[in-house]
């Protein structure tokens, strides 16, 4: 079996997941095992996943290269380690390669992604990035290159569902790890969508900030769970460049992807529709204001944002600059 090594964000455990569901017997999953209960539910527990809880991951109270939880319960690995040929990344990240390299000492390990990841982290290297004279490799098509799995299977996965109930409802999902990558225009975009005769919903994680003008009794914050089943039955969703939108995007439903600050290419989930920003980045280097709780200017109007909803919901396609529809061929 091979193992893939993610242990980092909601987002990036689904996308390693989009390559781990297509052959649970060939694949397994190391990712924080703070996200195993909703990709347990959003695979119907098809899943074949260990916990890979490393501190260097989080927002706050970073102990870089410590093991930390994982490097006291190694029992969940060693009952495996003997089915595992190999293990892969796609991040690039110098942490994880060092982690990896403790936990399974005796493996071979197959580790890309490291020029994107200096990208990332160094302007000088985003150059030909940032100017279109190289393209921005999308994550889900390297995850499926690394696996040996070709990308049109991964795709066929992410077909989208039949059409919902005409008043099933839109949902909106305002959870962001970070204020620069949320949406700021809510309110105005619920209320445009409900002018429409659109049934709105505005949903939120546990801990997630409000936009402006958006109050506590507007919002609803389910659990794993009730999340799952909401938008397994929507009729549309947007979101963010965050981890709910990776995980509609693997429920097979109608997504549209705000984003601002970084590149949404290099995200973007199959059949998915992105709407970014006309001053978004090219490159791999997000805006600096990317790892911040600065609310930014120049997002799509809402206006913008619900003729995309119209016309997708009414089976028409907009032919615009901003808009990103499925992925650029290699």
């Amino acid at each position: 079996m091979i193992l893939l090594f993610e242990p980092w964000n909601l987002g990036d455990a689904f996308i390693a997941a989009s390559v781990a569901r297509l052959a649970p017997e060939r694949f397994i999953l190391a990712c924080n095992s703070r996200w195993h209960e909703v990709l347990t539910l959003a695979s119907e527990s098809s899943l074949n996943m260990l916990p890979l809880d490393l501190p260097y991951v989080w927002r706050t109270d970073k102990k870089f290269f410590s093991l930390g939880d994982a490097a006291s319960t190694p029992s969940a690995f060693i009952s495996d380690t003997n089915k595992i040929s190999e293990v892969i990344s796609i991040r690039g990240d110098i942490r994880d390669w060092v982690a990896a390299q403790r936990l399974f000492r005796d493996l071979p390990f197959n580790f890309t992604g490291w020029i994107p990841f200096c990208a990332r982290k160094i302007s000088l290297v985003d150059l030909p990035f940032k100017h279109g004279y190289l393209a921005v490799r999308n994550r889900y098509r390297a995850w499926a290159a690394a696996a040996g799995i070709p990308f049109s299977k991964l795709e066929s996965a992410y077909a989208l569902h039949p059409e919902k109930k005409e008043n099933a409802p839109v949902l909106i999902h305002v959870g962001a790890q970070w204020r620069s990558k949320q949406y700021p225009n809510v309110a105005e975009l619920a209320q445009l969508l409900s002018s429409t005769g659109n049934r709105v919903e505005i949903l939120a994680g546990p801990s997630d900030p409000l936009p402006d003008r958006i109050l506590a009794e507007m919002v609803q914050r389910p659990g794993w769970r009730e999340l799952v089943e909401k938008l397994r039955t929507a009729r549309y969703v947007v979101t963010n460049d965050s981890g709910p939108m990776h995980l509609a995007a693997y429920l097979g439903c109608r997504t549209l992807a705000l984003s601002r600050c970084s590149n949404i290419s290099e995200w973007l989930p199959p059949a998915v529709t992105a709407l970014s920003s006309r001053s978004a980045p090219r490159g791999y280097r997000p805006k600096p204001e990317y790892w911040s709780d600065q609310v930014l200017p120049g997002w799509p109007s809402p206006s913008e944002v619900a003729a995309i909803i119209e016309s997708e919901v009414q089976g028409t396609i907009l032919t615009d600059n901003q808009i990103i529809k499925g992925f650029e061929k290699p």
